[in-house]
């Protein structure tokens, strides 16, 4: 799919937002048992992680970081943007997109990906000057808290 075509997908594509807060966090590959033993207690809406041979990242609503061991390192007071569409593997530009338009407003991202749907961490207090940013780009707008 090409830089257009993914324009299109993306203006037809629903943004769902989630105000957070949510928090980034690392910890040790030794703790990834508890991290997600924390994460599938914590019954949140979202919760995502990841281990690889340095570190296991998760990220959580900030209210469930607590049942998780104590983080090394740990980003706060981000609001999630899902690209609400399920997308196929082949599309290409459309975090590139996303991401560009979001740069061009000076709003720093963080971005993860679900089998077939992107998410775009922001700001929690650049919110309102994401989805500003992101107007003319993504769909209709779903709060979702």
């Amino acid at each position: 799919m090409t830089g257009g075509d993914a324009r299109a997908l993306l203006a037809r594509t629903p943004l769902a937002v989630r105000k957070g807060p949510f928090a980034l966090a690392s910890w040790p590959p030794a703790q990834a048992s508890a991290v997600s033993a924390a994460a599938l207690r914590s019954a949140s809406d979202i919760a995502l992680w990841m281990r690889d041979d340095l570190e296991v990242t998760a990220l959580l609503r900030e209210s469930a970081l607590g049942a998780a061991p104590p983080p090394r390192h740990a980003q706060r007071g981000w609001a999630l943007l899902t690209l609400d569409q399920p997308m196929e593997w082949d599309v290409t530009g459309v975090l590139a997109a996303v991401s560009g338009a979001l740069a061009a407003s000076g709003i720093p991202i963080g971005a993860v990906t679900a089998f077939a749907r992107d998410h775009v961490l922001v700001p929690a207090d650049r919110l309102q000057d994401a989805l500003a940013a992101l107007s003319g780009v993504c769909g209709e707008v779903r709060q979702l808290d």
